[in-house]
């Protein structure tokens, strides 16, 4: 992750979430579908599965963010088990087709730019203490975005040069 001790200006924000994203379109445009859909990148998790999560995360932090704008406490799960949520995550998305899955991650990256984007500065350094323990709204955001991104990013460089070398 990032260190969440630093503050992060919007401009700052909305460059990385940019810069990040660029550099996973980058590593995605090495892969033809067919090895978007092997798995072995996280554990069992394809390429295609690992997008389905990040556009799954990226949706509930879009509507984590909304909530927390109209004053209501977010619908997050209780407790927070993020093994639990990224299994159910996989169950519902396992069998949906990499176009799909592809068209989704897309819209939900464009989705969550405009959310940050529509955002002020005071609002993304707003701490939301009763109601959203992770800190500056900003964090949630990039948690879920920049910092996601190249999470996994990493993950399947790494998958890649274990495909390389395994030729």
């Amino acid at each position: 992750m990032n260190d969440q001790s630093e503050i992060m200006t919007k401009s700052s924000l909305l460059d990385q979430i940019q810069s990040e994203r660029g550099l996973l379109e980058e590593t995605l445009a090495r892969l033809t579908h067919a090895q978007m859909l092997l798995p072995g990148v996280d554990g069992d998790w394809s390429v295609k599965d690992a997008l389905a999560h990040i556009s799954a995360w990226e949706r509930w932090m879009i509507d984590w963010t909304h909530s927390l704008g109209r004053g209501e406490k977010p619908d997050t799960p209780e407790p927070w088990d993020i093994e639990k949520m990224n299994a159910g995550i996989y169950g519902r998305v396992k069998d949906i087709p990499l176009s799909r899955v592809l068209e989704e991650f897309r819209q939900s990256y464009w989705d969550s730019l405009a959310l940050a984007e529509s955002l002020s500065e005071d609002q993304l350094q707003t701490v939301h203490a009763e109601t959203w323990p992770l800190g500056p709204l900003w964090t949630g955001i990039a948690a879920n975005t920049n910092w996601h991104y190249k999470e996994h990013r990493k993950d399947i460089l790494k998958w890649l040069e274990t495909q390389r070398k395994g030729r």
